[in-house]
């Protein structure tokens, strides 16, 4: 009896693991590079470190032009992207809000 358990511990154990650490690292994997294969000057982003900015330009060798002040640019990896900033309804400061008076 034991010789058949083991096997089916094995596979069982297998697919555990395949099914709760694999296929969700995958999908973060490539839900971040959608992230990245979309970006383009203009948007606003925030990276890993939590800096927001604008992409000013997409630089050859991996590398981004953010402004994150007036005529103040710093150069990013684009991989420390993790976020692309969308005018979402309803969110405080986005132009659809109306201002306060």
């Amino acid at each position: 009896m034991s010789a058949i358990a083991l096997p089916i511990y094995v596979l069982v154990f297998g697919a555990l693991f395949y099914f709760l650490l694999y296929l969700p690292q995958r999908r973060r994997r490539r839900e971040a590079q959608d992230v990245l294969s979309k970006l383009s000057p203009g948007d606003e982003v925030v990276t890993a470190s939590g800096i927001y900015g604008t992409v000013t330009e997409l630089e050859d060798g991996g590398t981004i032009l953010l402004e994150v002040a007036e005529n103040t640019d710093i150069r990013v990896a684009k991989g420390a992207i993790v976020k692309i900033l969308r005018d979402e309804p309803g969110v405080a400061g986005s132009p659809s809000t109306p201002a306060s008076e």
